[in-house]
């Protein structure tokens, strides 16, 4: 958001360089300028800085993460139908249930991780 230079006042300050080289970091991450990074600390306004690259990282990881988890249970699936005649009813009973929640929590987090993913864009 570019200001007119007209509408600011000039401010110096003196801050330790702990401080200083944090909020350096800060607004080389979020790709703001220093100036803007204090303005929108300073001010009571509602607006928040969100590192979107850091949370689509993250989300990448979960999607991976999903990915694996599918993956696993394929195999024991292909596993379970190999062995069928070995393997009690009742396991395939249990896995019915679990596998039920596993898809209902799976479609829950894709269903949150789109409408993140919405809000970022």
């Amino acid at each position: 958001m570019k200001e007119k230079n007209e509408n600011l006042s000039w401010v110096s300050v003196r801050l330790k360089p702990e401080i200083y080289t944090r909020l350096k970091e800060e607004s080389r991450l979020l790709k703001v300028s220093l100036s803007y990074l204090i303005r929108v600390k300073l001010s009571n306004d509602q607006n928040r800085l969100i590192d979107t690259k850091g949370i689509l990282n993250t989300i990448d990881k979960v999607v991976s993460e999903q990915a694996r988890v599918n993956n696993n249970i394929n195999q024991l699936a292909k596993h379970a139908n190999t062995y069928r005649d070995k393997i009690p009813t009742r396991i395939f009973e249990e896995h019915t249930v679990l596998m039920s929640k596993h898809l209902e929590y799976r479609d829950f987090m894709n269903k949150v991780l789109k409408q993140i993913y919405r809000v970022i864009k």
